[in-house]
């Protein structure tokens, strides 16, 4: 993998490559503001389109196709997506080109990042289209971005550290640093191969959650034991979204897509030998914490 280069695996999709103007963008979004951000445009192809068209000056001047990455440590870049240039357009376009545009511009201004964007309508905007090239890739080529840190590059001769496998959503990041949308919750289920970590972890493990509704702002805490431990419960969440969970399944009468609310976080883990009274004292320890039965979704 080390003598594989950018360059190279473009060329495989792209024989017309060295007439073509590129430049590749590291996003590292630092900050506070941004904590979260990438987890929205890793699925969210409006939000990355305005994301990545939209500079504070001219950094894509000239240049026809756009690769897109966001960083990872150790300088290293996860390609999200190659996009065509179609040149600045202004504010006004953005606005009906861009199907992302207000989400984008209300999260800039609700995340407290209106003082690195102070006038919003005032960037650069360029008319970006998602391309085709390197599409099997998306959110799966791993680059050495190099000893330079300059964020936005003409140089695509760039070692190819990793490629993750098809269906990879992300590095399992230990039980306690576990906060996914339920849009992530459904690709890992639906692509264990891709995330082996996640389901040997998950399934290997009883365990006591918390959902968390967005759009009330309620929790609904649950337990999982036995079988495939948290993995199993997890799974019918990803693919019903109540799980036959009365509280929760009345949130469907209302809004089909309630789930798409829902974020999911792990409070307590155990090995599957560890009794089913014991992780529901844990649960029902945590119900009593929360609050959730007096004000949140569970009812018992």
């Amino acid at each position: 993998m080390a003598d594989l280069i950018l360059k190279d695996l473009i060329g495989l999709e792209e024989p017309n490559l060295d007439n073509i103007k590129f430049r590749i963008t590291r996003h590292v979004m630092r900050g506070q503001g941004w904590v979260g951000f990438d987890d929205l445009i890793r699925f969210d192809d409006e939000l990355l389109t305005i994301f990545a068209g939209n500079m504070g000056s001219d950094r894509y001047k000239e240049a026809e196709k756009i690769i897109t990455c966001v960083a990872l440590p150790k300088s290293k870049a996860l390609m999200r997506a190659v996009f065509t240039n179609h040149g600045i357009i202004s504010a006004k376009e953005a606005k009906s080109h861009f199907s992302g545009y207000q989400r984008y511009e209300k999260y800039i201004k609700d995340n407290g990042l209106i003082r690195e964007v102070p006038n919003f309508s005032k960037q650069v905007f360029y008319k970006l289209e998602l391309s085709s090239l390197l599409e099997s890739y998306r959110n799966r080529l791993v680059l050495d971005w190099g000893n330079s840190q300059t964020y936005i590059q003409r140089i695509i001769e760039k070692p190819i550290s990793e490629i993750y496998p098809k269906g990879f959503v992300s590095v399992f990041p230990g039980w306690d640093k576990i906060h996914i949308s339920h849009k992530e919750l459904t690709e890992i289920i639906n692509n264990p191969d891709g995330n082996k970590d996640w389901y040997e972890y998950l399934s290997r493990h009883s365990g006591v959650y918390v959902i968390f509704d967005s759009s009330s702002g309620r929790q609904y805490v649950g337990s999982a034991s036995g079988g495939n431990g948290i993995w199993s419960r997890w799974e019918g969440y990803a693919r019903t979204g109540h799980n036959g969970n009365k509280a929760l399944r009345a949130l469907a009468q209302n809004n089909p897509d309630f789930a798409h609310n829902f974020s999911y976080s792990l409070h307590h883990v155990f090995p599957r030998t560890v009794s089913k009274n014991d992780v529901l004292y844990y649960e029902s320890l945590l119900k009593n914490k929360l609050g959730s039965r007096a004000f949140g979704l569970n009812e018992n």
